[in-house]
């Protein structure tokens, strides 16, 4: 059952709950020209890619339930640019994996994306008992490397040549924050 109406409440952003009207732009975003997805692990088939975007999402509508998965990224202004996920597992309860789609691309290059993952690992150590919080990437994708050394996360490992991309390989990237290092306000 999705809890109606709440949200997380930033100076640019706000992060929420997933409302029905979404699943139209699930349906837009379902787009591979989009820069969201050829940065975003475009090496790898996910749920989302076999049964389509919004499908993915209104299967994941009854796991809406605090403390939440996923919440949708929006504007200040209201529009919904994405959203933010974690991959939380009940077998290692202390630790968790994030993630960040900002779908719509005119919102790029703004610290949108940086304010919404602040927003996120906040809500995720406030409402879970998180030691930490990691996410991975890739080197083809250094704004994403450089979002999460803002945030203070650290490089935790490399793997070389790990993942391949349009004929080339690259390396991915692992990082991970412990609560003690998190600072909301930096």
């Amino acid at each position: 059952m999705v809890s109606p109406g709440f949200v997380l409440h930033g100076r640019s952003v706000n992060l929420r709950t997933t409302r029905p009207s979404d699943l139209a732009d699930y349906e837009r975003w379902d787009d591979p020209t989009r820069k969201a997805w050829q940065t975003d692990a475009p090496w790898l088939k996910s749920r989302a890619d076999e049964i389509g975007l919004a499908e993915w999402r209104r299967s994941n509508l009854e796991k809406q339930v605090p403390p939440y998965p996923f919440l949708e990224v929006e504007s200040a202004q209201g529009v919904h640019l994405g959203w933010v996920i974690c991959y939380h597992r009940g077998a290692d309860p202390h630790m968790t994996e994030v993630g960040i789609d900002i779908v719509e691309d005119s919102y790029w290059g703004k610290g949108l994306g940086t304010e919404a993952l602040k927003l996120w690992i906040d809500y995720q150590f406030q409402s879970r008992n998180l030691g930490r919080i990691g996410f991975s990437t890739w080197s083809g994708n250094p704004a994403m490397i450089r979002v999460g050394e803002k945030l203070g996360f650290q490089v935790e490992a490399r793997i070389r040549n790990g993942c391949e991309v349009g004929g080339k390989f690259y390396d991915r990237v692992k990082l991970g924050i412990l609560r003690s290092e998190w600072n909301p306000n930096p």
